[in-house]
């Protein structure tokens, strides 16, 4: 046994980077594009796909009316991955991610390497890249969110990186840039974001005035040029009195104005909790802040203590917003993660309970990941599955053994930690993915529109009135059809198939002059969609 444990602590350190490198590509790309698009992906993939129906990049539809919810810079990333792969569906969105994912952690790993060394730097990034969020759901999505929350660290760090250097026109021309980038991706959020952060940044560093100085007026005109050419060339299209007020509503209606004050407050006890949940297991380097010397220790490192001011000058924007999903959250997990590892790391040289509390919670979940798959061909939702039983002794093999390493290697346990997520993801996309596509609701609502419309492929499709369709049965019909399927009050055209929903067109049989001729159930089952035939 004490031969196979110096064996294992012998394996040079680099051999692990590397199997962590080539662990995460088919840990993110296995069945990425099986399950069909939701909602929001679906949203995202349509806009793109209507864009070179059209020919019109700046204005945005859906169904050919005016889409104003998003600027439309992730839109235009989404097309280049479709152009690239050739084709328009769930695989190149989801690279979108992926990569912009990757680009996450290594721009993590730039800025944390030139504070703290290579392993330090190296195990933030993938403990940024490994948080549940991205590890179980954030990753396999084609979303704005992880393109908008690099872009936004990237913003975090150029304050500090050209604010440590005195270079300052750097620091205002590099993080307006960034802000422009963002409020393209995904509006107001950008704004304040900046606005915050460079106030922060330049009191950290005790430089307040420069906000009033003719560098930072340079900043702030190259931000104005960017998104004034943007908004020039939009008012081509449309009018800027509808799209900047519901930019602005867009950041506003998850606030206390829309939920009330007892929504907020209950929201505020809850947020902390929520949180450390979503962001498992990493966020457990919680355990760190539960001392009575944080404060001290904190400031005895200026890029840690930067790191969380920032953390305290932009989080209670989302603490005080009710609704707030885990995904806009994704920019601050560097922040976090970084300030609690490098407390963690202190106290792994103190040998202290928080230390030793938090290493046996991973070993905990080391071992619970090998037993979990150990258990799959027992488990109801997932043993219909052709191959359950080697792809269970496999990867419960495969983790036993991680877990062996875990424990045996106890000065490198967070490498082998990160090794056992990656297995764990492997095994989650070639087990569970699956399982989520078979009978999802979604991939049903996928092939039932894509029958529907081989059925009617003869007929021009239209949407009526004011329906609303779920967005995937709207990108699946578009896609599938190859022309935009544009909304209308007219019931005249020729040869046409009107897609209706009954809850916002109740009268659409008397309207028609006749009954559906088929019944098109969405990825919610409250929603089902009428289909009225015209010749």
């Amino acid at each position: 046994m004490s031969n196979l444990i110096r064996s294992i602590q012998g394996i040079p350190s680099m051999y692990l980077v590397w199997l962590i490198l080539a662990l995460f590509v088919p840990a993110h790309f296995i069945h990425l594009g099986t399950a069909a698009l939701n909602g929001d992906e679906a949203i995202r993939s349509l806009v793109a796909l209507e864009m070179d129906l059209s020919g019109n990049y700046i204005a945005t539809t859906m169904h050919g009316a005016a889409y104003i919810n998003k600027p439309p810079l992730f839109n235009w990333i989404l097309l280049v991955y479709f152009k690239l792969f050739g084709y328009f569906g769930e695989f190149p969105a989801r690279t979108a991610t992926v990569v912009a994912l990757a680009l996450y952690g290594y721009t993590v790993y730039r800025f944390t390497v030139r504070e703290f060394g290579f392993a330090f730097a190296f195990l933030s990034a993938f403990m940024t890249m490994l948080s549940g969020r991205f590890l179980i759901y954030d990753s396999m999505l084609g979303l704005i969110d992880t393109t908008f929350s690099v872009t936004i660290y990237a913003l975090f760090m150029s304050i500090y990186y050209f604010g440590v250097r005195g270079q300052w026109q750097r620091l205002f021309l590099v993080t307006y840039a960034l802000m422009a980038t963002g409020f393209l991706l995904k509006g107001l959020p950008a704004i304040v974001f900046q606005g915050l952060s460079l106030t922060a940044g330049l009191l950290f560093f005790r430089q307040w005035r420069r906000l009033f100085s003719l560098q930072h007026l340079w900043g702030m005109l190259l931000a104005a040029a960017i998104l004034g050419l943007y908004l020039a060339a939009y008012a081509q299209y449309r009018s800027l009195d509808v799209l900047l007020p519901n930019l602005l509503n867009e950041s506003m209606k998850r606030t206390a104005v829309v939920f009330g004050w007892w929504r907020t407050v209950l929201h505020f006890f809850q947020f902390p909790f929520s949180s450390i949940y979503h962001f498992l297991p990493f966020s457990l380097l919680i355990l760190a802040w539960v001392d009575r010397h944080f404060w001290t220790r904190l400031r005895q490192n200026k890029f840690v203590f930067f790191n969380f001011i920032l953390l305290a000058v932009n989080l209670p924007i989302y603490w005080s917003s009710v609704q707030v999903y885990a995904r806009y959250l994704l920019m601050f997990i560097p922040l976090f993660n970084v300030l609690s590892f490098y407390l963690m790391e202190q106290d792994k040289e103190a040998n202290s309970w928080r230390h030793k509390v938090f290493k046996g919670l991973m070993g905990v979940l080391a071992t619970l990941l090998a037993v979990a798959f150990f258990a799959m061909p027992y488990i109801p939702a997932v043993n219909f599955l052709e191959h359950i039983w080697p792809l269970s002794l496999t990867f419960g093999v495969a983790l036993s053994i991680v877990a062996v390493c875990f424990f045996a290697d106890r000065s490198r346990y967070l490498f082998w930690l990160i090794i056992s997520l990656l297995v764990a993801r492997i095994a989650f996309d070639m087990i569970i993915l699956p399982t989520r596509h078979h009978e999802n609701i979604t991939s049903r609502a996928r092939t039932d529109t894509y029958r529907f419309v081989e059925q009617y492929r003869d007929r021009t499709w239209y949407v009526y009135g004011d329906s609303y369709l779920r967005e995937p049965a709207s990108f699946y019909m578009t896609q599938k059809l190859g022309y935009i399927v544009k909304r209308t009050f007219d019931t005249d055209y020729p040869n046409a198939l009107y897609v209706v929903n009954p809850d916002e067109e109740p009268n659409a049989s008397h309207i028609f002059g006749q009954a559906p001729v088929d019944t098109l159930h969405s990825d919610y089952t409250e929603i089902k969609l009428l289909l009225f035939a015209v010749d």
